[in-house]
């Protein structure tokens, strides 16, 4: 019997890698927050912000470094894997090197952690090929893989294989368009349309479109990153959820050519037109004009290339097809939460602006 004042012990320890990430940052606070979790992360470097859980420099890549660094983690009942080899946004990301990451770790892992229970992958739409074309949509878990073979799978064949006849099981996440309110998570799309803006601003511009014409009319949809952490918790803790994938997202679906018109008026700007553009290019030669925004409305001192992934705003905007992945496997499981995308982007870029991350 448990004495009273005292809480009790928790029940899972997670090891969080790729915690410096989006997703894995995202999923590292909410589980800190709770009490049935401990939390441990591993990155390549040690974040300079104060936390409030221990996170180790670890080259996923070097097993021995694996094994050296993770043998103070034997209690991890979870391994959250949401790291990814570096890789550039026009290429292919590389199959050999994430699986190697991943297989370092579970050796590693499988080699001290004798309570592990299970292990998370985190995926995406590309799973269905979205990256590639048009696609089938809305993508279903039960689809059938894609000609082209990519990373995700490699990833998923491993845990199947080395979970079989184990103690632990596995699961993925497959959302698309992650975006977070982080104040410097330049790779989030409310971050790059909020840079975005105030360069237009500065520049007495409208707030054009600078993505393709069919981009501005398909349908889209994306993730709130602490839903996703949410999400991420609840799936690995719920037996029906073994050895499964499940499409995760807001629940509902958008197109820029709704969502634009309440960015202008955020920002109260004029709303524009559809002007292709390859932000990557156009934002090159921007760096002082955003520092004289930034000196202007004192915000963090961050730079351009700090403050928003121009080319992941390219490859979201240009996209001139429907993404959409449907949620029913994850609904019908027990996972009901939903968000509203239009009010996650306003939300975010409010907190952005409290933070002093756009003016």
């Amino acid at each position: 019997m448990r004495k009273r004042g005292l809480s009790p012990s928790p029940r899972h320890h997670a090891l969080i890698a790729g915690v410096t990430g989006v997703v894995g940052n995202a999923l590292a606070r909410h589980l800190a927050g709770r009490d049935d979790w401990t939390v441990a992360g591993c990155a390549r470097r040690v974040p300079s912000d104060a936390i409030s859980y221990p996170v180790i420099a670890m080259d996923l890549m070097n097993a021995r470094d694996c094994r050296e660094k993770i043998r103070a983690l034997s209690a991890v009942t979870h391994l959250l894997y949401c790291a990814r080899a570096p890789h550039g946004f026009e290429a292919k990301e590389p199959i050999d090197a994430n699986l190697a990451m991943l297989r370092n770790l579970i050796d590693a892992l499988e080699s001290i952690a004798p309570n592990l229970a299970h292990v998370h992958i985190v995926q995406g739409s590309k799973v269905y090929g979205s990256d590639l074309g048009p696609y089938k949509t809305p993508a279903k878990e039960t689809d059938p893989r894609v000609v082209d073979y990519n990373w995700y799978y490699a990833q998923e064949d491993l845990l199947a294989d080395r979970s079989r006849g184990k103690a632990w099981t596995w699961s993925a996440s497959r959302p698309h368009g992650v975006s977070d309110r982080g104040a410097c998570v330049a790779r989030s799309i409310a971050a790059i349309v909020g840079t975005y803006a105030a360069i237009a601003k500065e520049l007495g511009q409208p707030l054009d479109f600078p993505g393709s014409a069919a981009g501005y009319e398909a349908i889209y949809q994306c993730v709130d990153a602490e839903l996703l952490a949410h999400a991420i918790a609840w799936i690995t803790t719920q037996p029906q959820c073994a050895a499964q994938a499940f499409n995760v997202t807001n629940g509902d679906f958008v197109r820029w050519k709704n969502l634009w018109p309440e960015f202008a008026a955020y920002f109260d700007l004029p709303l524009g037109s559809v002007k292709p553009t390859r932000l990557a290019e156009a934002m090159a030669d921007k760096g002082p004009l955003w520092d004289r925004v930034v000196r202007k409305h004192a915000l963090l001192p961050l730079g351009l290339a700090d403050a928003a992934t121009w080319a992941y705003g390219d490859f979201n905007f240009s996209r001139g097809y429907d993404v959409m992945s449907c949620t029913l496997r994850l609904r019908q499981a027990g996972f009901g939460e939903c968000f509203d995308s239009t009010t996650m982007f306003l939300e975010q870029m409010a907190v952005l602006r409290r933070s002093r991350r756009i003016p």
